[in-house]
């Protein structure tokens, strides 16, 4: 309920600082089309000369029964009054026309590499690099975000910029990150680094643990044979402050759990690890842990790869200490 309430709250804030409902529908009509666009038609009373069509590369349509017309480089309601009179003069009445933009690929840009749906993405604003990953389904297993490349198409040349993504969102801020442009192409590569090749049967175990690291859960593990092979909890972890976080395409969900608890009274079934869970062992005490939480979850958000996580392991250690 609380991260529904949180969502509304944002949606209702968005409303308020575009200025509502009426604002978001005037940009609409202010926006500038482009070759590539897809448009929807639709003519009162006609409903025969209803359809989508796509502007060319000279940035024209053909809308039977007027033939050819200039699309690109005007707005919607430009175009919607251009086909009106074209319209009004076939077919010898007064007619309205509505046009909306139903794919913006003008303004696209192309994901490619370690993501969950790579592809040609276009919007109406290009957002910034995380939105867009998380529009392609973020990263897969073995996807490497501390090295994202946009290639840019400057001329006749092609430029490479290179984004730290992982940092970025381990930071908490979101920023420090290029503008996406018109026709980028962005490539998450696959991640190469200390762990090698990531397990695809792999959870990872962070925090007060003597090994951080991946893990193997192949054939079944619980949390407690998982702690094992991460060589146990340190003197400074907090047994009654274990979060297990299982990752998915859907989102997040985070159970916190007290061992120490168990381990006194005992407890039900032992928790089972999957293959993706992260097992966050905090510090004793350690109230700076919740300042990096926020920028920990939208790193989850944007990467399902847990060797991804391994990376924020040690900056959460150092910014929880008391």
């Amino acid at each position: 309920m609380r991260r529904g309430l949180r969502w509304l709250k944002c949606g209702a804030l968005t409303m308020l600082l575009l200025g509502g409902p009426a604002a978001i529908a005037a940009r609409a009509a202010d926006y500038v089309l482009g070759s590539d666009d897809v448009i929807a038609l639709s003519v009162w009373r006609h409903p025969e000369l209803e359809r989508k069509v796509a502007i060319d590369s000279d940035g024209n349509i053909i809308f039977p029964p007027i033939g050819s017309l200039k699309a690109a480089g005007i707005t919607t309601a430009q175009l919607s009054d251009r086909i009106a009179d074209r319209l009004s003069s076939y077919l010898r009445e007064t007619v309205t026309v509505t046009v909306t933009v139903a794919q913006y690929m003008s303004q696209s840009v192309y994901v490619q590499g370690a993501v969950g749906a790579p592809g040609r993405y276009g919007f109406e604003r290009i957002p910034g690099l995380v939105d867009v990953l998380n529009g392609a389904g973020g990263g897969v297993p073995g996807a490497d975000l501390t090295r994202v490349q946009i290639l840019r198409k400057e001329g006749d040349a092609r430029r490479i910029i290179i984004a730290d993504v992982a940092t970025s969102l381990r930071e908490g801020t979101g920023g420090g990150l290029p503008d996406i442009k018109p026709g980028d192409t962005i490539v998450v590569p696959s991640f190469a680094g200390a762990f090698g090749a990531v397990p695809g049967d792999a959870a990872a175990v962070i925090g007060e643990v003597a090994k951080p690291g991946l893990y193997s859960v192949s054939g079944g593990m619980n949390l407690w044979m998982l702690l094992a092979q991460a060589g146990g909890i340190t003197g400074r972890g907090d047994l009654t402050k274990v979060r297990v976080i299982k990752v998915s395409a859907d989102g997040q969900q985070v159970t916190s759990l007290n061992l120490k608890e168990i381990l006194q009274h005992g407890g039900g079934a032992p928790t089972l690890v999957q293959r993706g869970d992260v097992i966050v062992v905090t510090p004793t005490g350690a109230s700076g842990f919740a300042r990096t939480w926020g920028g920990f979850t939208q790193l989850l958000a944007v990467s399902r790869d847990v060797a991804n996580i391994i990376l924020i392991s040690d900056a959460i250690k150092h910014r929880s200490t008391p």
